[in-house]
């Protein structure tokens, strides 16, 4: 700790010291403007941030984001957009799909591999359009800077990571060129280890009885991951792409065990001590991925065909040795298998006319999941599930500029087929077929120096497969989760209002979610105390977010401000009665990048949220402090980063159900030091432009 104090205390003197001096140039993609106070001249900028198709576009070329050092540095840092340890969430739409130059990024690790100083601009797209799935609610888009030239080109990179425990993570990339043709390949191995301090406080309310339960654990998560690629590109021509790549991904030891201490107390009476060894294991082995495309331009036709094949096999083992003071020992033990297959195929033609743009497309996924539960040593019964779901969709899009006003418009049409199975035999009443359109619309247009977006779309969101499951989990004496094949997907409306002026971006978003699927925690028998976590479809769900981010530049100095602030309307049953769980969350993140010069950048950074609620929890306040530095030196590049290095950093909630309340206290092993050494030779970006097809099925499974 001493240590980590000290560097900030480096840090902070390093960037006070840094602001104060004038800069020598100033990047050209920026616009300036100088003011003269006495004897000082402060010169500042703006980043060049303009609004696209329900999205923003930030140009990171020449700007002071160029020099974070990586990719995901990069994103962590647009508006709109928070980082959940390394896991990237766009506010009121959850998790985005990220595409680099076209290609959907399946291991996001490449996010930490792509240096900043190779990106053209990232757009966020808040609110994406027809061609995109149903169920994308959030989409990036990273374009790189165009790199040609034949010959031998890659790059090799180490990231260490030192917490309670070391990690580290390597990679190689290589593209070989010549003419038209490239080929590449990938490698990539991921180990992580990890620590976590966890205290519950469970309440437990019966029509008879109290039951108050406190839980001290710990837990010691690691895993290892193989991840490889390899693929060819060939450029018949100038007008004609096609390219075919496989990707395989391997994680055949992942492990966790939670060491539970828990004290039970019955009517205020202290009534037994229990000792929990829980192990889990995951195997995965292996993941395949092939994706075959073709792009190019047909007469006035600019026409995209992506090909997927996915399988994937997962082979789980919970193990829990119980020993309680009046039960005395007690094991259980659980192995669950799930078998995943998915066909994709999407197309896209797009016409230009007259400065106007028409897409129209179709898309078809073909899914087959088989989930095997069994459980050992417990009254719980056993589950043998199978779902196969084939979904068809058509598309249409217009982009039309009529003067300084730009409309965006286009409709979807999906329609769905799922059959479920339980020990072989179709359940109708767990089965789905149905069809729905979802529309969307873009205004985009211009008032003074500022300009604006006002958008509507209609979305869906698909109940994840572990979430259909009907296997009941035993993780404790008195918490059982089990999924609910009965659920249907959310129906799910957006109106919002974006606007830009210089390096002001502002943004307000309201959502009506029917049908929401929401965590619930029920009791497992009216009589017991024994709760179950499942997952409920709510009537309807209102939310808003809004979004204010400031971006200004004075000389070396790059400081970044932004706001989110996220809110629902939502109440629910409890014991003690309707519960309103109205409370909005601030998040918060102040950052703050100095240049010294000679590729030498410092960067400090304050990011946090308040207390507030999301669905049926209460979010705790938690904040953190990282400092990092880095060097580029030709070919090479560094960087050291210490994250939150007064360890505050919490994942701490309130979870509410029926007759049980959690109060969860979670510390995630997030004070680190993290190293990273990248080297890199005769750069060039592989041509690759596939674009993946089914990616949201895929996202389900």
């Amino acid at each position: 700790m001493k240590h980590l104090i000290f560097t900030l205390m480096l840090a902070s003197a390093i960037l006070v010291q840094a602001q104060v001096q004038t800069s020598d140039s100033i990047a050209k993609n920026d616009s300036t403007f100088s003011v003269e106070l006495g004897d000082v001249v402060v010169t500042a900028t703006r980043s060049m941030q303009r609004l696209s198709k329900g999205g923003l576009i930030t140009d990171i070329k020449g700007s002071s984001l160029s020099e974070l050092g990586t990719c995901a540095d990069v994103i962590a840092q647009l508006p709109g957009v928070i980082s959940n340890e390394g896991n990237l969430e766009v506010l009121g739409r959850g998790t985005p799909q990220i595409f680099i130059n076209g290609r959907k990024l399946v291991d996001k690790s490449e996010l930490d591999r792509l240096s900043s100083k190779e990106i053209q601009n990232v757009e966020v797209v808040f609110n994406p359009g027809a061609k995109y799935g149903a169920e994308t609610k959030a989409v990036i888009l990273i374009k790189t800077i165009k790199k040609q030239g034949d010959g031998l080109s890659g790059s090799v990179s180490a990231t260490g990571r030192q917490a309670h425990y070391f990690s580290q993570s390597d990679n190689l990339f290589l593209n070989y060129r010549t003419g038209g043709l490239d080929i590449f390949g990938t490698f990539n191995y991921d180990f992580a280890r990890r620590y976590q301090e966890q205290h519950n406080r469970t309440t437990i309310n019966t029509p008879l009885e109290h039951y108050l339960i406190d839980s001290d654990i710990l837990i010691y998560p690691k895993s290892n991951t193989y991840l490889a690629n390899i693929g060819v590109n060939w450029q018949i021509n100038s007008r004609h792409y096609i390219g075919v790549k496989y990707e395989y991904t391997a994680m055949p030891n992942s492990k966790s065990k939670w060491l539970t201490n828990e004290t039970v107390a019955r009517n205020n009476v202290e009534e037994d001590k229990t000792l929990y060894e829980t192990n889990w294991r995951r195997s995965s082995v292996p993941v395949h991925l092939v994706n075959l495309y073709y792009q190019g331009k047909i007469n006035a036709f600019n026409i995209s065909i992506n090909n997927d094949y996915y399988s994937r096999r997962n082979n789980n083992r919970q193990s829990i040795v119980e020993n309680s003071m009046l039960g005395g020992d007690n094991f259980i033990g659980s192995d669950n298998r799930i078998r995943s297959s998915m066909f994709a195929s999407k197309g896209v033609a797009e016409y230009s006319f007259k400065g106007n743009t028409l897409e129209l497309g179709y898309e078809v996924t073909a899914t087959d999941r088989k989930d095997v539960f069994i459980n050992e040593g417990d009254n719980l019964p056993d589950a043998n599930d199978r779902i196969k779901e084939t979904t068809g969709a058509g598309f249409v899009a217009v982009n039309i500029p009529i003067r300084n006003v730009e409309l965006y418009a286009g409709l979807r049409y999906e329609h769905t087929i799922s059959d479920y199975y339980q020990n072989g035999t179709l359940i109708k009443e767990q089965s789905r077929k149905y069809g729905r359109l979802f529309p969307n619309v873009d205004f985009t247009f211009p008032i003074g120096n500022a300009k604006f977006t006002l958008s509507y779309e209609a979305k869906t969101k698909r109940p994840l497969y572990s979430q259909l499951s009907s296997s009941i989990q035993y993780d404790d004496r008195f918490t059982y989760e089990t999924g609910n094949p009965l659920l249907t997907s959310e129906q799910i409306h957006n109106v919002s209002l974006a606007g830009i002026y210089k390096w002001i971006f502002f943004s307000a978003t309201y959502t009506y979610d029917k049908d929401a699927i929401i965590s619930v925690i029920r009791p497992y028998r009216s009589d017991a105390p024994q709760n179950i976590m499942s997952y409920d479809n709510f009537n309807h769900l209102s939310k808003y977010d809004i979004v204010l981010s400031l971006s200004p530049r004075f000389s070396r100095w790059s400081p970044r401000l932004r706001l989110n602030l996220s809110g629902q309307h939502f109440s629910m049953e409890t014991r003690d009665g309707i519960k309103k769980l109205n409370t909005p969350i601030l998040f918060f993140n102040f950052f703050n990048n100095v240049s010294l010069g000679k590729g030498f950048n410092v960067t400090g950074e304050i990011s946090g949220r308040t207390r507030g609620d999301m669905d049926v929890v209460t979010l705790k306040p938690s904040w953190q402090i990282n400092v990092g530095a880095s060097k580029s030196l030709k070919n090479w590049f560094f960087q050291l980063q210490a994250t939150d290095i007064f360890r505050t950093a919490r994942s701490s909630m309130i979870t509410y159900g029926t007759q049980m309340t959690l109060d969860k206290w979670n510390y995630s092993d997030m004070q680190a030091l993290r190293l990273i050494i990248r080297y890199s030779f005769n750069t060039a970006m592989s041509k690759y432009k596939g674009k993946g097809a089914g990616v949201s099925e895929r996202n389900r499974l």
